[in-house]
């Protein structure tokens, strides 16, 4: 592996531990599956349960359970897809949307308050160059 490889590499084992680390500490009972399943159609928008399981890297049986419990919750609704009317299409409710919000923001308070030897512009700094990473490598990812 190439240094630049590993460094990438330590950044998403390091991602990883910090949201686990944060939905222990936070409080906030939303499982992990629900909240990450939020954040796909957060980020996504409609799309329907096969690139829902793409994009989620979940078999279409898995994301069908997981889609209807977000349902059987008022946090995602079904309709047909224009497009297909075989298909179905999933998107955020905004109840969905309030509760994915509520549990980012019980993550962050949790994670700041352990953070004092951080001040703002450092975790600014960080933020921004997190956010210039993810962009890149959306540009460079077409099917993203």
């Amino acid at each position: 592996m190439t240094a630049a490889e590993d460094s990438v590499v330590n950044l998403l084992v390091t991602a990883g531990r910090l949201t686990r680390l944060a939905g222990v500490i936070s409080g906030d009972d939303l499982p992990r599956a629900v909240m990450r399943a939020l954040a796909v159609l957060d980020e996504h928008g409609a799309v329907r349960v096969s690139e829902f399981a793409r994009i989620d890297r979940c078999s279409q049986p898995a994301a069908t359970v997981l889609i209807g419990r977000l349902v059987a919750e008022g946090f995602a609704s079904r309709r047909k897809d224009p497009e297909d009317s075989r298909a179905v299409v999933i998107e955020l409710t905004p109840a969905g949307r309030d509760r994915l919000h509520r549990a980012r923001r019980a993550f962050g308070t949790a994670l700041a308050t352990r953070l004092s030897e951080f001040d703002t512009d450092r975790l600014a700094r960080m933020e921004t160059d997190l956010n210039q990473l993810l962009d890149a490598l959306k540009k460079a990812t077409p099917q993203h």
